[in-house]
């Protein structure tokens, strides 16, 4: 009973949603964003944190980030009960979300091996989803199962009015021989690769710090030879909209050393990610858990001989370093 109440809720209030103007959703995602996140202490410290250590700033420069995080966060929120709408017009699908190099994206599906899509938490990437599917692309993404069932299923349902195909993870396993399947078909597989690998994640640097880097895009790489492309959301500079943002697709380098080349693979994807995040670092969600696994909880740095661990030694450090005129 209380399912279907917060559902019919949420259905009402975007319902109410689409009914205004894109320019009205914006203004109210602007003020919410701020508005609400400010009060979660938690997260908030977290973010600042992690800005700082990353970016190397000082804490007003971090805490000024993160307050146009929030306000993309605010106005992303709003887009997502928007969705119906952005359906309704995809005829006009440029004015909210446009591809900057399609032609990447035409010479991956070209090889017909399906292709694994290296992207983060930048934008509003469930539209990134959408814009890809809305534009005609057949797009498939592993997704984490949200623990609040009414808001999953509503998400699901306007990702499926898209046309998108998710697979959650968390279904025993058929959700990779549903990935599986969508690779031979010659599907983008979105891989969200900014989340935490845990215990079986792959060690790599990023944004200063040893990284548990999930083993998915890496693996199906190597099993299907297909094309990763690098394809992140942001918003537009007036905050109207957003731009696919697509790179040269590149490949696995396979020499045969299984364990070397997962390493030297990760690495790779995980410098992409952080390239981009620091030249787009207001779209990117800063205060997520991105490092939970501690270096020594990952088995695969465990394995490495000691000459190997040496090139992780900067980014071991377990306190928040001094940078640029303040501390975390």
């Amino acid at each position: 009973m209380l399912f279907n109440v917060r559902y019919g809720f949420l259905k009402g209030l975007s319902s109410l949603i689409c009914s205004m103007s894109y320019d009205r959703i914006l203004a109210i995602g602007r003020f919410l964003g701020p508005f609400i996140m400010n009060r979660i202490a938690k997260q908030k410290n977290r973010g600042i944190e992690q800005i700082m250590f990353g970016l190397k700033v000082s804490r007003p420069e971090a805490e000024e980030l993160l307050q146009k995080v929030y306000r993309n966060i605010g106005m992303s929120a709003m887009e997502m009960m928007y969705m119906p709408r952005l359906c309704r017009e995809k005829d006009h699908i440029d004015d909210y979300v446009k591809i900057d190099h399609p032609e990447y994206l035409e010479a991956a599906y070209a090889e017909k091996k399906g292709i694994v899509g290296l992207t983060a938490h930048m934008g509003n990437w469930e539209w990134l989803g959408a814009g890809l599917a809305l534009h005609g692309y057949d797009t498939s993404a592993i997704g984490k199962k949200q623990s609040d069932d009414v808001l999953m299923k509503m998400i699901n349902e306007y990702r499926a009015m898209a046309g998108q195909h998710i697979f959650l993870t968390g279904t025993g396993g058929y959700e990779m021989i549903a990935a599986a399947r969508s690779m031979k078909k010659n599907h983008i597989l979105g891989f969200l690769s900014d989340k935490d690998g845990d215990k079986a994640g792959v060690p790599v640097l990023f944004l200063n710090r040893v990284f548990s880097f999930p083993q998915g895009p890496a693996v199906f790489a190597r099993k299907f030879r297909a094309p990763i492309v690098p394809i992140f959301v942001v918003r537009n500079e007036d905050g109207k909209g957003h731009t696919i943002c697509v790179g040269k697709h590149f490949y696995y380098e396979d020499t045969g050393d299984k364990e070397r080349d997962l390493l030297v693979n990760s690495q790779k994807m995980a410098t992409v990610l952080e390239e981009f995040i620091k030249a787009h670092p207001a779209d990117w969600l800063w205060f997520q858990h991105l490092f939970w696994t501690r270096p020594g909880k990952i088995k695969m740095y465990n394995d490495l001989p000691p000459e190997e661990k040496e090139r992780f030694r900067a980014g071991m450090t377990e306190n928040w370093n001094e940078t640029k005129g303040g501390k975390a």
